[in-house]
Parts: C-alpha cells; sequence; structure tokens
C-alpha cells in the first residue's frame, strides 16, 4: 500500500554525482541506502509543461519512497510513501 501526498512535501536534498544522497523531510535527515529506480517525467503536457525528474529510493531507517525534482521550480518533494 502507498501514501501520495497531495500536495507533494518539500524537501532538501544533497546529491552526488546528480542523485540524491541525503534529504531533510519533516525536521529529520534521511540518508539514501539504495537507488531502486529513476525515470524523467513530463507531466500535463497539454497544459503547462511539468518536467519531473523522479527517484524510488529506500532510507537508512528503512522508508521506501519516490521523491522528485521539480525541473521548472528548481526544488525537490516527497511524492509517495510505501507502507
Amino acid at each position: 500500500m502507498t501514501r501520495l501526498l497531495l500536495p507533494a512535501e518539500r524537501i532538501t536534498v544533497d546529491l552526488e554525482d546528480g542523485a540524491p544522497v541525503r534529504f531533510v523531510w519533516r525536521g529529520r535527515d534521511h540518508r539514501v541506502l539504495y537507488l531502486a529506480n529513476r525515470w524523467r517525467a513530463d507531466a500535463e503536457w497539454w497544459r503547462v509543461r511539468q518536467w519531473r525528474e523522479h527517484y524510488k529510493l529506500i532510507t537508512d531507517s528503512g522508508l521506501l519512497l519516490v521523491i522528485y525534482y521539480d525541473l521548472s521550480r528548481e526544488a525537490w518533494y516527497v511524492q509517495r510513501v510505501y507502507d
């Protein structure tokens, strides 16, 4: 089961070689242990273009979630949390 966060929650991310290695969400520091998947999406292309780079990852605390970088806003967000 998953929880889709609407709206997605803003986070602060540290990168290494262009990929997230650490982020702060809800005041807690999370280290990325495993990057499971990475993909780029062009959401709602028929309206305003929203280019996003998504990452499905596992953290040091055992969280499995999807974060994304919004290329037009230049900001990071948590989008989905897996139970």
